[in-house]
This record gives C-alpha cells, sequence and structure tokens, in this order.
C-alpha cells in the first residue's frame, strides 16, 4: 500500500495534494529559506528538486529549477516564470560559478549518500554559495516523527549529523541550524566550495 502511494506522488497533482498535509514542515522550509537565502535583486539562483515550483516565490526573478521527474517540470513551467530543467541533481552540467545562490529543499533525504555527495561537491562548483534545507530523523527521540518520516518517499533519511557530516566531507561548512518540529525536526546548512575555481559568474 504504501509503495503504490509513493507511485501516485510521482504526479504533480497528488504531490501538490501531498504538501497541503505537511504544512507545518513546509513553514519551517520557508522561514529558512526567508532567514537564510540573499533575496538582493539581481542574484541568480538554481532550486535543485524543484518539484512543482512551490518555492518559487522566493527565490527571485533570477531563477532556474532542475527535478529528475518531466511532472512536476511541466507543471511548474506553466505556473511559474524561470527556467526550467529536468535533471539528475547529482550530474548538473552548469559551468562554475554560474550562479549565486544554489538552494535544495526537501531534496537530500531523496538522494544516496554518494549521489548526495556528488551534488554538493557540484553545487559548490557552479554556485557561489549552497543551502541546503530538510527534513531530518528527530533531535529528541520520537516514535511519532520517526515512524511518520520513515513512510517518505525519500529512502535516505538522516540525523542532522550524519547530513552535516557528508556536506563536511565535500564542501566547506560554513553555519548549520536544526529546528524541532510537530511532524519533522527541520534543519539549515551553509557550504562553499573548499577552494573557490578561478572564474567569472555566470561562466563568462
Amino acid at each position: 500500500m504504501l509503495k503504490s502511494f509513493h507511485l501516485l506522488m510521482e504526479t504533480a497533482s497528488r504531490y501538490g495534494l501531498a504538501q497541503v498535509f505537511g504544512l507545518p514542515t513546509i513553514r519551517r522550509y520557508r522561514a529558512f529559506v526567508r532567514e537564510h537565502v540573499p533575496s538582493k535583486a539581481g542574484r541568480h539562483v538554481l532550486e535543485i528538486g524543484c518539484g512543482i515550483g512551490s518555492a518559487r516565490s522566493l527565490l527571485g526573478e533570477n531563477y532556474t529549477g532542475i527535478d529528475i521527474n518531466p511532472d512536476y517540470i511541466e507543471k511548474a513551467r506553466r505556473r511559474f516564470s524561470g527556467n526550467y530543467f529536468v535533471m539528475d541533481a547529482a550530474a548538473m552540467p552548469f559551468k562554475p560559478n554560474t550562479f549565486d545562490d544554489a538552494v535544495s529543499i526537501a531534496t537530500a533525504h531523496h538522494l544516496s549518500d554518494e549521489q548526495l555527495a556528488s551534488m554538493v561537491r557540484k553545487a559548490v562548483t557552479i554556485a557561489m554559495q549552497f543551502h541546503i534545507i530538510d527534513a531530518i530523523l528527530p533531535i529528541s527521540p520520537s516514535r511519532f516523527k520517526t515512524a511518520l518520516f520513515r513512510m517518505d518517499r525519500g529512502r535516505h533519511i538522516r540525523t542532522f549529523e550524519r547530513l552535516c557530516n557528508i556536506v563536511r566531507q565535500n564542501a566547506r561548512l560554513e553555519t548549520s541550524q536544526a529546528v524541532t518540529g510537530p511532524l519533522h525536526d527541520v534543519c539549515y546548512i551553509r557550504a562553499s566550495a573548499i577552494i573557490r575555481l578561478v572564474h567569472n559568474r555566470r561562466g563568462q
């Protein structure tokens, strides 16, 4: 039954409906975006794992969104302005320093450790800053939140410490923060390249 539910969530319309039930967690995601992702005009932002574009309004006018699901990308294109591409988060072809900011919201727990490491290494190359926002296993023991998270389509749920360690092994971890929530605990991590390549922004 759970597998059938996950398959239904692969369609854009049902995915959007499911987000309604996760509003407490989504509000925490959005709060982290508003607090940490610069909103200055002219910044070029890449959203990795953009889904149907739910966070589009928070990420400025110079926006690019990628997702591996073509149905999600098609719906995002119909609903919002910006550039959208069907793309694997672990294999992004953009040139170094194409973006000011790369943002990943609720994507990390869908990626294996190897895929996540690849995404981090690439993201800090193609963007000056990489912002990771995701749900994590409960900070304090909670059978309810752990059980709820294990029902998620993402099969790679992690503790805050584990997620930070993977980032730290592949980039410079600049800051990190975790907050509790009624359904999921949520974290924010900002990372950058260990050694910044000398390129003009947007690969020029």
